[in-house]
This record gives structure tokens, sequence and C-alpha cells, in this order.
């Protein structure tokens, strides 16, 4: 027992000897000492060992983006910079057009543990250009916040860019921020020499983000609250999918409802009113959906009508005169697919589950994984686990006031297809079209390759499957009446667009464990100080407000 205390004696005046650094002694080695106790020299010696290993950190962070950071140490010294002096150049209100492929990025909108976001790139960039001197002064506002994983075709942003002109649309003068010249035929005339931001900021973003149109708009326009509709697609392949009892089931969707049933609740930052209004949303195969390819053309219309008339294409002379996102939908049952030959899907494609479908949702505002939730249902529908009356019943949120437990639909097919503004016209110069169009036909070529050496492989094994089953028919001699089920080649092509635990007996949505209601929410929050306790009854009145409104204007 002494020699024991002896030991920790020694271990403790060891411990005690190894702390002294500088001539001053460092407290013994004590877990969870509380900071009041500690001295000043512990306090500086903790905020030294805090800031180094936050640069570490931050290094540790850079070289896993690729981002170099060339030090005294390790290279040669960094020039300084030439300050970039803005007062000298006037600003410019504008919006940007622009699409993204955001499969390898962590969302959209800007986060502080992470640059792989699409929104640091797009800043980068606006800096790296001297487009803009900060964030915080260029009045940005963003149209749609695309989640991890999610693509945009059609993203708008709103921001005051550095500009050439001194009088147009949407410039801001030094002594008041108001516009000049907004209605003058001087403003039109000057846009000619404007900085080419698309061509600009294309030179400096990564590959999977290209800006293809801008234009200039008033000094108060935003790119959020002056967006009228919102357009979003879903590509999934057909699989075992019944697309019309899909499109049966998405119709309960459309109008206003409660939808806190098909989101993920974001109460945390407020968000206590899930109406929303969805306006249209139809499912079909891709072939119904395919834009016309001369839209951008209007001067070519009459010659590719007579070549289409000496082709005997009936839906060419239709679709030459769409407008930009106008689409042929078939309104007859999914399976009738009303395309021309050159756009229907291959017969044996659609029997095998392989040929592509889009569902398109338009709205005037979506809810935090509103979309995916919804995908994830239909799904369960087109899989015949639900029927399509099940869509309505989790509409009624005073029946069903708690959210079934499953599984979002995956982020890769998503995108923001479309974003539409009153007033707006857009700029872009086919020089810079054609170098975004070069870059995506690569990024097509890419992964279109992969794509078919895939469907190649899955050829084969298909056959070698067939043929197996075959032979086994024919050991077990059974009629073709009573051929196995084995013998139908496996359809789990979209087995991977609802991720999750998938059990041998399916058990139906409503008979599911729910999520936290609602009010059970806002409690919680409540008791954290981060909502008030009244937040709920506002929300109510205002809903209220606005199902009187909608009930008097249903369009």
């Amino acid at each position: 027992m002494e020699m024991g205390l002896v030991d920790q004696e020694e271990k403790e005046t060891s411990a005690e000897g190894i702390g002294r650094d500088n001539g001053g002694i460092k407290r013994k080695k004590q877990k969870n000492v509380p900071i009041q106790e500690l001295t000043r020299e512990e306090l500086e010696a903790k905020f030294q060992q805090l800031e180094a290993h936050n640069k570490q950190l931050k290094n540790l962070l850079a070289k896993s983006q690729g981002v170099v950071d060339v030090t005294p140490e390790t290279g040669a010294k960094k020039k300084k910079a030439r300050a970039f002096d803005f007062t000298k150049h006037s600003k410019r209100h504008v919006l940007l057009k622009f699409c993204y492929l955001g499969w390898d990025y962590q969302g959209f909108a800007v986060q502080e543990d992470t640059q792989q976001t699409i929104e640091a790139q797009l800043f980068s960039a606006l800096l790296k250009t001297r487009l803009i001197e900060s964030r915080e002064t260029s009045n940005y506002h963003r149209c749609g916040r695309t989640d991890k994983g999610v693509s945009a075709f059609e993203q708008v942003v709103s921001i005051t860019l550095r500009s050439k002109l001194k009088a147009g649309v949407g410039i801001i003068s030094e002594s008041n921020d108001d516009m000049k010249g907004s209605d003058g035929d001087n403003a039109m005339k000057s846009d000619g020499e404007e900085i080419d931001y698309v061509q600009l900021l294309n030179k400096v973003l990564p590959q999977e983000i290209r800006m293809f149109a801008w234009c200039p708009v008033k000094a108060g326009f935003s790119a959020r609250f002056d967006c009228t509709k919102r357009k979003y697609k879903y590509f999934f392949p057909r699989g075992n999918l019944d697309i019309k009892l899909m499109n049966e089931g998405a119709q309960y969707l459309v109008g206003y409802h409660d939808y806190r049933n098909f989101c993920k609740m974001d109460v945390g930052n407020g968000v206590v009113n899930f109406c929303r209004r969805i306006l249209s949303i139809n499912i079909s195969p891709l072939c119904c959906d395919v834009k016309n390819v001369d839209r951008n053309c209007p001067k070519d219309t009459e010659q590719n009508t007579v070549d289409s008339k000496s082709d005997d294409n009936e839906n060419s002379v239709e679709t030459t005169k769409s407008s930009q996102h106008d689409v042929i939908e078939s309104t007859e049952e999914v399976t009738d697919c009303n395309c021309s030959p050159e756009r229907r899907a291959d017969s044996a494609e659609v029997r095998a589950g392989y040929d592509m479908c889009v569902a398109t949702i338009e709205g005037q505002a979506f809810l935090w994984h509103q979309v995916r939730a919804i995908m994830a249902i239909l799904m369960l529908v087109g899989e015949k686990k639900e029927e399509p009356c099940i869509v309505k019943e989790l509409l009624d949120v005073t029946k069903h006031p708690r959210k079934p437990q499953y599984c979002l639909a995956s982020d890769l097919p998503l995108n923001l297809y479309e974003t539409s503004f009153e007033g707006v016209e857009w700029r872009c110069d086919t020089e810079s079209l054609c170098y975004v169009i070069s870059q995506l036909q690569g990024l097509w070529a890419h992964h279109s390759v992969k794509s078919t050496m895939i469907r190649r492989m899955l050829w084969d094994l298909e056959a070698t499957y067939s043929q197996m089953n075959s032979m086994k028919h024919e050991d077990s001699h059974l009629s073709k009446d009573t051929l196995p089920a084995a013998s139908i080649k496996p359809q789990y092509q979209c087995l991977n667009l609802v991720p999750g635990a998938r059990t041998k007996v399916y058990r139906p949505l409503l008979s599911r464990p729910t999520c936290e209601s609602l009010e059970t929410r806002v409690e919680h929050y409540v008791k954290r100080q981060r909502l008030d306790r009244d937040i709920l009854q506002k929300s109510s009145s205002l809903s209220l407000q606005t199902n009187i409104a909608n009930s008097n204007n249903p369009n």
C-alpha cells in the first residue's frame, strides 16, 4: 500500500516537472478543469494551442479540396496584391442565370466547414474577377436553395456587380443608390460595351458550373421574392413502376394544401407554415418531354417546317413553333407514346424498364425536401405497394397530423429546371452559348460512355439469366402457363432511388411509426428559447388569411 502511494507521488512529480515550460509551471494534467480556475498564463497557452489547432484544420481542409497554401517557409513569398479601387467604377444590379451539376457538391448555400458548395465557388469567382468587393455589399439574393447532390438547369441570382457604364438599367450612382436612364434608348445602345459577365465568370468557374445569360434589372429587384414560378424535374428509369398510377396519385397534389407530410420540417429556422401551392404535376416518358432543339433559331422556322414535311414527320411542325420550355406531353395513357418515331423510346427498352421517365412539378414556392418526399410516395404508388389515394390521405393533416416514417427519394435525379420572372429579357451571345454547349457535350460523352458500357453488360447478363431459366423450365416439365416467376427478368432499376432497408414484407405507410407533430417540435424549440411561444397562433392567422385569398382566387 505504501509502495503504491510512493509510485503515485513520483508520477505526479514527474508530470509536474514535464509541465515546466519557459520558466513557467503548468498545472498538473487534469481533465475538465473549469476555465475560472485557470491562470492568465494557462489561458494564453490554451488560446495559442486552439489557434494552432484551428490553423492545422484549415490546412487539412485546403489540401483535401486541392487548394495550395504557399507560405514563406514552404515556398516563394507571396507578392502583395495591389488593392483594387472600386470607387473608380460604377455598379449595376443584374440577374445572372446559370446551370450546374450538383452531384459532387454539398449543396448550393455556402457552409462554414467546406468550400465544396455552388455558392462558395460562385463568390470565389466573383471576388477573383473583381466584380464585387464583398458578399455583404453586393445586394445578393438567390432564387432557389438546392440541397446536397441536387442540380439546376436554370438557377438565377440577383446581385450588384462592377460595371463599365455610367447610365442604363440597373446602374447605381455614387450620390444616391438610384438608377439612371432606365427607360432611355441610350441604355440599350451602351449595353454592348458592358462587361461580358458570362464569358468572364466562365473562365474561372468549375466546369460543372456554367453561366449562360444575364439581364440588367432595377436596384430593388430580388431573384428570390420576384420569382413568379419555379419548376422542378425529377428523372428516373421506368423499371417496374406503373406510370399511370403515379400520375393518378400525383393529381391529388395539385392546388393549395398543407404539405407537412410531404417535406422535412424546418421548425428550428422558424418555418411553421407548410401550406404551399402546386400549379401542375405531370409524369411522362422522357421521349414525351423533349424540348424543340430549334427553339433558339426563329429565323429558320419556315425552313424547318418545310424539311419536316418532306420527312413526313407529323410532330416536327408543331414542336418547331414551341417556346423555349414547351414540351410535348401525352394526354393518353403513358404507354401510348404520341411522339414521332425519332423521339419514341425503343419498345424493347420500354418492356425491359430501361426507358427514362420524368416528373415535372411546377409551383410558386417549395418546402425543404418537398419534391423528394413527393417522389418517394409516388414511387411506392408506382410499385403498387400503396394505392394512389394514399396521397389524398396524407394531405389530410387533421386526420394525419404526424408524418409516417419513410425515406426520401434520391437527390441525384432532381434539378431546378426553370425559374420565371416578369419583364426580364435575358442577354446571351452565341459565342458564350457555344462554349457552354461544347463543355456540356464533353461531360455528356464521358457519362454516356459509362452508361452504354453498363447497359451492354446488362444485356449479356440478362441473356444468360433468361437462358438459365429456360433450361430450368425444360427440366421441370412445366407448361408455359405455369412458367416460374424467376424466369422473368429482374427490374430493379429504381431500387437505389429510394434508399433504406427493404423488408421482405412491406409495411403500409399508415401503419408505420410517425414523426413528432408540429406542436411538439415547436414546444421543443420554445423551451430552448429559439422560437416565440405564440408563433403558431401568428402562423395560423396568416394561414387563414391566405386560405381566404386562395378560395377567392383559385388560380
